[in-house]
């Protein structure tokens, strides 16, 4: 008897990571920007650990006094975040050795909602599509779970799952339901920049912070590790993927600090 192929299924929503727990890997994504931050922060040398909300928040900080307080709170009190999230802000802080806590709803809810299911738990987003690919081939069931963004499934999420999904498609993988099979032939071939016109971008960009957004969509897969969350700390997963050239993205270039 033929063994069955693996799957990979798409679904959205910090919620999603409560329907997915059966699943033997899941990659969780928020695009703009909780994924980006964490990644291109441990890609850059520095620990990131991240928090869902205000009582988390606080437990960490007792564990670590000396952390950047990153991404912002519901209810917080003013000046007690120290930057927003996004890789930007990242690069103009100083490069020393404290931590990054990040708090950014939706997408470190979905991400502590997926750790508490127990299974393996990868960050993905348009830095690091190939690696994440790579790291989940080896699971029979793989979840890709998007963040969303005000109650939206954001065009920049789908992106980044079909396009890790179409990887493991041409793996052998096989699509789980009709929805992710139609996901992948949705954004295959389209190029990263259309995700600047998406809302989240807009959001960024009338708060001022049209740079996050650019960069965002100037790194694809330019970043060739694979990232877990253990707990909740960020980590990195494996070896390098290698070197090459991503679908409308720029040619990577094997280094994990720009």
């Amino acid at each position: 008897m033929k063994d069955a192929s693996p799957t990979v299924a798409i679904d959205a929503f910090p919620d999603s990571a409560l329907r997915r727990r059966e699943s033997s890997a899941i990659a969780c994504i928020d695009v703009m920007l909780a994924t980006t931050t964490l990644v291109s922060a441990v890609a850059g040398g520095r620990r990131a650990f991240l928090a869902a909300g205000g009582e988390d928040m606080g437990t960490l900080r007792g564990r670590f006094p000396e952390a950047i307080l990153a991404g912002e709170l519901e209810g917080s009190v003013n000046g007690e975040f120290v930057v927003p999230d996004g890789p930007c802000t990242l690069a103009r802080m100083p490069a020393d050795r404290r931590p990054l806590l990040l708090v950014s709803a939706p997408g470190t809810t979905l991400i502590v909602n997926a750790v508490e299911g127990g299974g393996a738990v990868f960050l993905a987003c348009f830095r690091n599509l190939s690696a994440t690919a790579a790291a989940l081939a080896s699971h029979n069931r793989v979840a890709l779970l998007a963040a969303g963004c005000r109650e939206e499934f954001s065009c920049e999420d789908q992106m980044a799952a079909a396009w890790i999904a179409e990887r493991l498609l041409s793996l052998g993988f096989e699509a789980e339901d009709r929805i992710t099979a139609d996901l992948v032939r949705r954004w295959a071939g389209i190029a990263p920049a259309l995700a600047g016109w998406g809302n989240s971008a807009a959001e960024l960009r009338r708060r001022g912070r049209g740079e996050e957004v650019d960069y965002v969509i100037t790194h694809v897969d330019d970043v060739d590790r694979a990232f877990l969350c253990e707990g909740r700390e960020v980590l990195l997963a494996g070896g390098p993927v290698g070197a090459g050239a991503s679908p409308g993205g720029r040619r990577r270039t094997g280094r994990m600090d720009e």
